[in-house]
């Protein structure tokens, strides 16, 4: 978790990063740094770190060979051994942006660094750099009153309630490379990130918020794709194990695998089949996994829409089931060729 009230500006600087399939170039003024008022400097506080308040997700500098290698880590380590190098190396960032900026749907826009001091990261007082890039602006009106009339211009700013790609590398766990957090609401889901993948080339840090989410997917993809096949289990039988599923993420503050798979799967069989499709998903996507770790929050409401729980019967219906596996039969009826359920309830709303 992180905490901005006591944090403060020491260094910020401007630049402009434009789209290289369309040859926009980069604007790197002589004089990078810019000053800013009490008010400007609460403002782009708030703006900037904000959206980070609440991140349990992390990330380090990736390079094939060795972090030391990787150009954001240098410029990030040159400002952390002296702020003053901030200006010189945003210019370096800005131009190695570029080279990354060729989807079309990237736009031109304003590219700021800023060295922050005192922000608390889990409760520890830590400096930090802060990358951000504009993607779009919002239209405000500006007035002008003469002493014959008003006069109203529309002018573009830029927005000071989201980030669409930012982040923030923390001073720590540098010989790793650095603890890192990172946004990009540009970039579809399952889409490579312009800004995380290529630009950053970030690697997700193995701690509870990574375990929570991979199981939540591995199990998902088990119960959903597995086991019917395997098991033959229904269409009921999977929605009242995605249930069951979700309510252990939600009710249990930690996570032990012998315990998960014995209070989803009641026979020695589906469970070690669960234990080796677990093996099979760690080696196939080489991610370690632990066995017994916190679960995390934010990763269970971040994913928690894997756990559908719908029926959905031809286009007349949607059965949406919470619970009680045992109140929902499944048949067919002859007479009519179609396949039926009968659910057993108390009180109808």
């Amino acid at each position: 978790m992180l905490d901005y009230s006591a944090a403060r500006f020491v260094r910020f600087a401007a630049t402009w990063v434009g789209n290289k399939s369309r040859y926009e170039g980069v604007v790197i003024p002589k004089q990078t740094l810019t000053p800013l008022n009490d008010f400007a400097e609460e403002l782009l506080l708030g703006a900037f770190l904000k959206p980070f308040e609440k991140s349990e997700e992390f990330f380090y500098f990736h390079h094939e060979e060795d972090v030391s290698n990787h150009p954001v880590y240098q410029s990030s380590m040159a400002i952390f051994q002296d702020p003053e190098a901030l200006s010189e190396e945003a210019g370096k960032l800005a131009q190695l942006l570029y080279e990354h900026c060729e989807s079309p749907k990237i736009r031109g826009g304003e590219f700021f660094m800023a060295y922050f001091e005192d922000l608390e990261l889990q409760g520890e007082a830590v400096n930090a750099i802060g990358l951000w890039k504009i993607q779009s602006k919002d239209p405000y009106l500006k007035t002008e009153r003469t002493a014959e009339a008003f006069a109203l211009q529309v002018l573009e700013g830029i927005p000071t309630g989201k980030a669409e790609v930012a982040a923030l590398i923390f001073h720590v766990d540098e010989a790793e490379g650095y603890r890192i957090c990172a946004l990009d609401t540009v970039s579809k889901k399952d889409e490579r990130s312009f800004w995380k993948d290529d630009f950053l080339r970030l690697r997700p840090i193995e701690d509870n918020y990574f375990n929570t989410r991979h199981y939540i997917s591995l199990s998902s993809e088990f119960i959903t794709q597995k086991a019917p096949a395997k098991f033959g289990f229904d269409r009921t039988d999977t929605i009242d194990l995605l249930n069951r599923s979700g309510d252990y993420f939600k009710e249990n503050e930690h996570f032990e695998m012998d315990d998960f798979s014995e209070s989803l799967f009641p026979e020695e069989t589906q469970r070690e089949a669960f234990r080796d499709f677990r093996d099979q998903y760690a080696k196939a996507y080489a991610v370690p996994l632990e066995d017994k770790f916190d679960i995390s929050g934010q990763a269970v409401r971040r994913d928690f829409k894997v756990f559908k729980s719908v029926l959905k019967l031809d286009k007349n219906f949607h059965i949406y089931v919470h619970g009680r596996r045992d109140l929902i039969e499944r048949g067919f009826d002859e007479d009519k060729g179609k396949k039926y359920y009968k659910v057993y309830y108390d009180n109808e709303e």
